[in-house]
């Protein structure tokens, strides 16, 4: 059962670390980083994520992090959309959930490229509890690649540092 998952005392965080090839994405070693520097008497995290997905995060994330709940290939998309609702908040890369997260009023945490047109301006969540980070410059490097330096060179930190803020107004 879903709601057997969710912690009453800790903020429910599910960390959403793949795309399927549709958003540039922030990075593993970033999503291991948050997991380290994040408390956790404080947060309880999910990784979500297609089957194929979890098989690619398993050592870096899911193996190495023993308090995280590995979720990926387990949820149909209703039942994601179900843990999504009863879940606090999301970060994520420009995809479904994190959009989803956002239309449901969740905390949801965009981590985007300053690239256009993949760029918050056009592709931000929308929703009252809805926020993203996207390094200030311009920069066109990627354009032709999938891999993003400047997405990949937001900080984990900020990541945290924004997190323990929204803890901060519902504690």
């Amino acid at each position: 059962d879903i709601k057997k998952m969710i912690s009453k005392n800790r903020f429910n965080l599910i960390i959403h670390p793949k795309s399927k090839g549709s958003a540039r994405e922030w990075g593993l070693y970033n999503f291991s980083k948050l997991i380290e520097i994040l408390p956790e008497d404080k947060f309880k995290i999910f990784v979500t994520g297609i089957k194929k997905e979890g098989l690619l995060v398993r050592e870096l994330l899911i193996d190495k992090y023993p308090q995280i709940t590995d979720l990926t290939g387990k949820l149909s998309l209703e039942e994601l959309i179900s843990f999504i609702a009863n879940a606090d908040g999301i970060v994520a890369a420009s995809t479904g959930p994190l959009h989803l997260s956002a239309a449901l009023g969740k905390y949801a945490i965009g981590i985007y490229p300053p690239i256009k047109p993949m760029n918050p301006a056009r592709w931000a969540p929308l929703g009252k509890n809805a926020s993203y980070l996207v390094l200030n410059k311009k920069c066109n490097k990627c354009r032709k690649s999938g891999r993003c330096e400047c997405i990949e060179n937001i900080k984990p930190e900020s990541v945290k540092k924004k997190l323990m803020g929204i803890l901060g107004t519902i504690i």
